[in-house]
């Protein structure tokens, strides 16, 4: 066969003589009555007539998909009946071959058309089906490959089932090559996509399917990548101009959902989701009631911190892009009870917390006595964390919740829907400045419970109450005075914005306060503290001078004492 193949490379007259013959057809009914009438033939042997054949048909039928797939399924025929290749190097190493050599020859997405792929696959041992797995998936990549029909992301999933399915204990990878697998296939997510949004989506939901599969391990992985797939979908339905909400059910049909059923509701609006996917009848509405859902379901893996960024990500979009406000708030709102039920570190919990204040400050969509209703329980979180210097730092970030600054200058405009349901901008003063002084009175409680602690242990040494005490006391303080630096900044920031109750007054006096405890404890201050300082004073003395030189508008920092 090689021979014939190479003799028909060479002149295309013996290319016809060839198909004229059907010298294919001769060829696979020769090696099926090999394989019948010689039990005892080694497994190698009988790959390697089939490597010769694939080799064969590659070059006198190129065009021909249907007879690769012809050559793999009477591979799988003559190899089942034989038991497979497992414990037969030489046979395994002859078998990849064979699967491996369409990947190179033939158009990546037409190889997904070869139905006898991945059963001949699967009588490798797994290691080696999972390796030819992982070499389809770099294939489709590195051709940068877009699968955009369901058929063939269907039996794509046939072909990478060893990635994506969860397998016996003993042959599952470890952590690290559990990860890079994951990322191979998150990567090629990406690229199962539809120029109709629909069925875009439809695809989705039939990728979810398959990931579930997968187990916790693997979702961990693959479910926030499959999220921001569809939040692409969720944007392009939008700009399609077509319904925002999913027809026949109100925009806030699932607001009021108890939180304690949350995961049932995630559950349902999933399912709503996908049976709408498959009617091609999606809404910027559905496909995110479907993203809680996926959110919800990465939250059991479990993995809270991503899923609370996850709902924090989409209720944005909900927000700025949709303009659906309830469904916006129904998002927030499961992200709180991640927060309260779910994360328990005290540093993930400040991570958190910075995640949802940056979120809930940029969303314009929600009503005042909603995002009151956020923003104040927001606040109670920050009053409960862990450290005093937490509390402190997350009273400062809570503050920007009740001040809003307009569009930018040359920003984008927002989708239709979403400048249709935009609020005006928050702007308190009363609870901006009621945020900064429960940041004063934490950074103060703890600087008063370290002195009393530095206090308690110089005594506890012999050292009594006088001068080392003394210094152990104020280097148990200075430990907090990047705190107080930390808050002047926010209290100029607020000046700059012109609040109304963040007078020149009012500043001069806070930079006083700090002014004085960097003094006091001029042995004790760190380094990037003083620096921090230091870029603070010059940051008013430059403002100064640009108000002096007629630069800097009204002059509001000339009034300012450092």
């Amino acid at each position: 066969m090689d021979r014939l193949a190479r003799y028909a490379a060479s002149d295309p007259a013996v290319v016809e003589q060839l198909l004229g013959s059907h010298a294919f057809e001769k060829f696979v009914e020769s090696i099926s009555k090999v394989a019948e009438l010689h039990g005892d033939i080694p497994a190698a042997s009988l790959v390697e007539m089939y490597v010769a054949l694939m080799r064969f048909t590659e070059q006198v039928h190129p065009e021909r998909l249907d007879n690769v797939n012809r050559v793999l399924g009477a591979a799988h025929t003559a190899l089942a009946a034989k038991g497979g290749v497992s414990g037969e190097p030489k046979a395994e190493k002859a078998l990849v071959a064979l699967l491996l050599a369409p990947l190179g020859k033939c158009a990546p997405v037409a190889v997904l058309g070869l139905s006898n792929f991945p059963p001949l696959m699967g009588l490798l041992p797994p290691r080696t089906h999972k390796d030819v797995a992982i070499k389809v998936v770099q294939t489709l990549l590195s051709h940068g490959v877009r699968v955009g029909s369901l058929e063939s992301v269907q039996q794509l999933f046939r072909f990478i089932a060893p990635l994506v399915e969860e397998g016996p204990a003993e042959d599952e990878p470890d952590d690290e090559d559990m990860e890079d697998e994951q990322l191979l296939v998150s990567r090629l997510l990406h690229q199962l996509a539809s120029d109709d949004p629909q069925k875009h989506f439809a695809i989705l939901a039939a990728v979810r399917t398959h990931l579930e599969r997968g187990g916790p391990r693997r979702m961990r992985h693959t479910f926030p990548a499959l999220a921001f797939c569809a939040l692409e979908v969720v944007r392009r339905l939008i700009a399609a101009g077509g319904p925002i909400t999913t027809p026949d059910k109100p925009a806030d049909a699932d607001a009021d959902a108890d939180a304690s059923a949350a995961a049932d509701a995630g559950a349902a609006a999933a399912d709503g989701a996908d049976a709408a996917a498959a009617a091609g009848g999606a809404s910027a509405e559905g496909a995110l009631q479907w993203l809680l859902g996926v959110a919800l379901a990465l939250s059991e893996v479990p993995a809270p911190l991503q899923a609370l960024r996850l709902m924090l990500v989409a209720g944005h979009v909900c927000s700025e892009e949709a303009g659906l406000e309830l469904l916006t708030y129904e998002f927030f709102e499961q992200a709180f009870t991640l927060y309260e039920d779910a994360i328990a570190d005290s540093r993930a919990k400040v991570t958190a917390l910075q995640a949802i204040v940056g979120t809930l400050h940029r969303c314009h969509s929600i009503t005042p006595d909603n995002r009151d209703a956020l923003s104040q329980a927001v606040a109670a979180y920050a009053a409960k964390l862990l450290k005093r210097a937490d509390q402190c730092r997350a009273a400062c970030g809570t503050s920007h919740l009740w001040w809003q600054d307009g569009p930018a200058p040359g920003a984008q405009p927002k989708p239709a829907p979403a400048a249709a349901a935009a609020q005006p901008p928050v702007r308190d003063a009363a609870k901006v400045m009621a945020g900064l002084k429960r940041a004063l009175k934490a950074v103060g409680a703890a600087k008063q419970q370290r002195a009393a602690s530095g206090l308690a242990a110089a005594r506890a040494a012999g050292g009594g109450s006088g001068g080392g005490a003394g210094g152990k006391a104020a280097a148990a303080a200075a430990v907090h005075l990047g705190l107080y630096v930390t808050i002047a900044n926010h209290y100029l920031y607020y000046f700059e914005k012109g609040v109304s109750e963040m007078s020149a007054g009012v500043v001069s006096q806070l930079l006083e306060l700090v002014s004085s405890e960097l003094a006091a404890n001029a042995d004790a201050v760190e380094p990037d503290v003083a620096a921090f300082w230091e870029a603070t004073k010059r940051h008013i003395a430059h403002q100064k001078a640009l108000e002096a030189g007629g630069g800097g508008g009204a002059a509001k920092y000339a009034a300012l004492n450092v």
